[in-house]
């Protein structure tokens, strides 16, 4: 059995599922699978599994029907056996070679925490770096204190998790009342199970594009993070609830012109 899994949800990911795949196979892969669910694509994606088959430590599963987003994720959690992973979306990759060592040794050494986060560069459709997103981190921090920093913010200061225990994630999964906010509210969970750690380097690249689902998803910001302040800490009062919807609004004009910015780029070439 794995010690170590990536598992990577697609759906009609053809533009760039092999870059994603290209990014695992330059790591050590000593233990590691590699666990692809396709949510029932219907463009090339089976195809491009098809040519890396022999290339990875590879195990496909094929839906036969498209599931909806949090419900594929979470399908695909119950199918990792390995004793830790990490979640890669399709359009995503790594960005660090020696990203799943740094991952691994970051839970060999910290036995007792849960989850392990880096930094993150963020790309667009060609690859070309848009920003570079550092946390100011470094090591063990606090899940909880963060959970209650990214209320007050109206962002996810956790980050993208590259590492999971599998024992601390136990049934926990992504919950029914978040799309937006479901990866804080995972992260968050996961602060009930043990400690986390932060490694300052940028080991994902997130790719921006006008495919992500971040986008149709901003008008749900406030009544999500309202929702994870009841579900994690306490219903805000009135003016809780007001001071937290000017955040939310802030933070939405921040991510519309980051999108902006992100387009002028491709325009400019």
């Amino acid at each position: 059995m794995a010690a170590f899994t990536v598992a990577i949800p697609v759906y009609n990911g053809e533009r760039s599922l092999a870059e994603a795949l290209r990014s695992i196979a330059v790591q050590n892969l000593d233990g590691v699978e590699v666990l692809v669910s396709d949510n029932a694509s219907t463009d090339g994606t089976a195809a491009i599994l098809a040519e890396w088959q022999d290339r990875l430590p590879l195990r496909v599963i094929r839906r036969t029907q498209t599931l909806p987003m949090r419900d594929h994720f979470n399908a695909l959690l119950d199918d990792v056996t390995s004793e830790a992973y990490m979640l890669l979306c399709h359009d995503d990759y790594l960005a660090d070679p020696a990203a799943l060592d740094l991952a691994q040794a970051a839970l060999r050494d910290n036995p007792d925490v849960a989850s392990v986060y880096c930094d993150l560069v963020y790309v667009d459709d060609q690859r070309r770096t848009l920003a570079h997103r550092r946390f100011s981190r470094s090591g063990r921090f606090d899940p909880d204190a963060t959970g209650r920093k990214c209320l007050a913010s109206g962002r996810n200061l956790f980050g993208i998790p590259i590492a999971i225990r599998r024992s601390a994630l136990g049934e926990t999964r992504y919950g029914d009342d978040f799309l937006y906010a479901m990866d804080i509210d995972l992260s968050w969970s996961l602060a009930s199970k043990g400690g986390a750690f932060h490694i300052d380097r940028p080991l994902i690249a997130n790719r921006y594009s006008n495919d992500n689902m971040t986008w149709k998803l901003l008008g749900t910001t406030l009544s999500e993070y309202l929702g994870l302040a009841r579900k994690h800490g306490s219903a805000p009062g009135a003016i809780g609830r007001a001071r937290l919807a000017a955040v939310c609004q802030f933070v939405t004009a921040q991510k519309l012109a980051f999108r902006y910015y992100a387009r002028a780029r491709a325009w400019l070439g």
